[in-house]
């Protein structure tokens, strides 16, 4: 029988529509939309120890930016905060005040590293979470990431790499940054002048523990497993994850971690760390017995007599011997944490370092150039190397070795592989952050490849991937290093 062309177009929808119907119906189950944007508090609002909050919800991943931590007078450790309500944490917090980035007056380094800075201020102990289900009993996988710029500058937001939603939505982990004191805010020893003081040459560090607290006491109700964290940073945020690993308070608040061009194995002795405190009291113009004054210095005056006591000190540190022979190691004499025998009682590379740490599988890597485009590094290399070959002798759980070779074609290639460029491909954010990367599509699944290392490191220990060799554990006679490259490999030695 003949139709006409409306009646075949009205029986073709028909049986389109049937279809549609049927495979909706198949398993009994409803087609779920994917929520591509929802700010509303309904959706969102959860509880935490400090109070309400609300977030929103961008591509099925759930945002919350800008929480509280902690609250803390200047030098003082870090208390826990509450608020009445439901607050709305939905755009990031304050970061810690810091000098001039001198990488602002380079064109060519500002544009490729895309840096958002924030606003300032020292009310600044705030976190950032990515997660794909909130309430759910998810017992997901926690990364928390360690921001670098040493110790005393940098913030859980600089680069459009640190960005969470990828490694959430597409690994099925929890993401968290943070922000916490850095440079005189936060390792500026007083402890010279009493007890009162006795934490201040480290309460940057103590405030990542206040917050590595908060996530095991409220981690879970935002879809995360609070037994199950892995600690990771680059440049100062790997020296962060080392000397945690050095720090009793934080022993048992991860149970991974993964340094990545930060593999420190000092930092300030309290011989030196006092007497940068004692100068920059001093060139404040206040005595001993005026010392609670400094608590009102303005940040700018603080930071000059800060950064004046450390160059005094150097000096005279230099003259005993006692700066680092390692260039990396020597540019953070002053402005990093200190051995006070309580908080950090041992140097983290010492031995009672590794066996507080011994049960913590860690990845360790550099970049191939780091700060030497055009060659391979000497800066970090010998750290890393150091810093396997000490935990894999003491019996410490197992340690996986990477050098991170592949290049940037921005800028001409004038990038290379330099520091920080592996953090896009950690962060599965190849393509967002193109400045650095190009974006390239074999680039970006090169970054899905590493991204799922990492991940499932987190997950269970082991950091192997659909895409990569399998990645042996180091061990003293092979010394095995993965090469990260579109095509990656096994090598000897780093």
């Amino acid at each position: 029988m003949y139709l006409s062309k409306s009646a075949n177009m009205k029986k073709r929808l028909i049986l389109l529509l049937a279809t549609a119907l049927l495979l909706a119906s198949c398993n009994n189950k409803k087609a779920v939309p994917a929520i591509l944007f929802d700010s509303s508090e309904a959706t969102s609002r959860v509880s935490t120890t400090g109070g309400d909050i609300a977030g929103y919800v961008e591509n099925d991943v759930y945002i919350y930016k800008g929480i509280p931590y902690g609250k803390a007078e200047r030098f003082m450790p870090a208390e826990s905060v509450s608020w009445e309500g439901v607050r709305s944490c939905r755009a990031y917090g304050p970061t810690c005040p810091q000098g001039a980035r001198t990488g602002w007056y380079n064109d060519e380094q500002a544009f490729s590293s895309a840096w958002n800075d924030g606003f300032p201020d020292e009310d600044c102990l705030r976190l950032n979470i990515w997660t794909p289900g909130i309430n759910d009993g998810g017992k997901r996988a926690v990364m928390v990431w360690l921001h670098g710029g040493g110790f005393h500058s940098g913030n859980g937001q600089e680069w459009p790499s640190y960005d969470g939603r990828a490694l959430a939505g597409g690994h099925d982990v929890v993401v968290v940054t943070l922000n916490h004191r850095l440079n005189v805010l936060g390792h500026l020893d007083l402890s010279f002048f009493g007890e009162k003081y006795a934490a201040s040459g480290n309460v940057g560090m103590t405030d990542i523990v206040k917050a590595l607290e908060w996530v095991r006491d409220n981690i879970a109700t935002f879809g995360g497993d609070p037994d199950n964290v892995t600690i990771f940073g680059q440049s100062g945020g790997g020296g962060k994850v080392t000397t945690l690993m050095a720090m009793p308070s934080a022993k048992g608040l991860f149970k991974k971690a993964i340094v990545e061009s930060g593999s420190i194995t000092t930092v300030m002795d309290k011989k030196y760390s006092q007497r940068i405190g004692r100068y920059t009291v001093h060139h404040l113009g206040l005595s001993p017995l005026q010392v609670d004054q400094i608590a009102s210095v303005p940040y700018e005056q603080l930071l000059a007599a800060g950064q004046k006591a450390v160059a005094q000190a150097r000096e005279e540190a230099a003259k005993d011997g006692a700066v680092p022979d390692n260039f990396l190691l020597s540019i953070l004499f002053g402005t990093e944490p200190t051995v006070d025998g309580t908080i950090l009682p041992a140097q983290p590379g010492a031995p009672e370092s590794m066996a507080l740490s011994k049960d913590i599988p860690v990845i360790i890597g550099t970049t191939w150039n780091e700060f030497t485009v055009g060659q391979e590094d000497q800066m970090f290399k010998p750290l890393a190397i150091a810093q396997a070959k000490d935990r894999t002798a003491f019996g410490c759980a197992p340690v996986y070795l990477y050098r991170f070779d592949w290049e940037s074609p921005v800028l001409d290639g004038h990038l290379g592989s330099s520091h920080c460029m592996e953090i896009p491909f950690v962060f599965d954010n190849v393509a967002l952050h193109y400045t650095i990367t190009g974006g390239a599509a074999e680039d970006v699944e090169l970054g899905h490849r590493i991204s799922r290392a990492w991940t499932n490191f987190a997950k269970t220990g082991i950091p192997q991937s659909d895409g990569l060799p399998t990645w042996p554990a180091y061990s003293l006679e092979e010394g095995a290093t993965m090469v990260f490259n579109n095509t990656s490999e096994i090598q000897q030695t780093l």
